[in-house]
């Protein structure tokens, strides 16, 4: 009735990440695995990334990524959580980010928003992954990623097999 619940292969993939509100995209050892299709988006609490990050973390080379498109909005995509292990390295992060990306382009996506609350998550590093602060009147650090100029070169064909 709803058809798989995750794809394998981006390009393939592509009717049913236009489709899907929520996603999950995981990675492990710097290579896409799949995205998963989530029913709803995840509710994270800044308590919960402190103590995950603190003692929840896992002693794995897995980095999930999940996202969804907000009601309403749909040339935006939030970026909701990050669940990194001790052992996954910086391809491993890079390349969700840019699955992420070739996501929001298949959406035709104008921009995707942050609220990162990780201070292991540089400002450095978001910058240089072009990504801008956003809403500094609020309280904490709030980015986005614009695409009103375009969409970078896709670069997933550097982390799927």
């Amino acid at each position: 009735m709803f058809g798989p619940s995750f794809i394998t292969d981006i390009h393939d993939g592509q009717t049913q990440l236009r489709s899907w509100r929520c996603g999950r995209i995981v990675m492990q050892g710097g290579r896409f695995v799949k995205v998963q299709r989530r029913l709803v988006a995840g509710s994270v609490s800044v308590a919960q990334v402190w103590w995950q990050s603190k003692y929840g973390r896992m002693n794995d080379d897995v980095c999930w990524l999940d996202y969804h498109q907000p009601f309403g909005m749909p040339g935006f995509l939030t970026l909701d959580y990050i669940r990194s292990g001790n052992q996954a390295g910086y391809k491993t992060f890079i390349g969700a980010i840019r699955v992420l990306e070739e996501i929001a382009r298949i959406r035709k996506a104008a921009a995707i928003v942050a609220h990162v609350t990780n201070g292991a998550i540089s400002d450095r590093l978001l910058e240089r992954n072009g990504w801008q602060r956003h809403l500094q009147q609020w309280s904490g650090r709030h980015w986005i990623r614009r695409f009103y100029d375009g969409y970078p070169e896709s670069a997933v064909t550097r982390y799927t097999a």
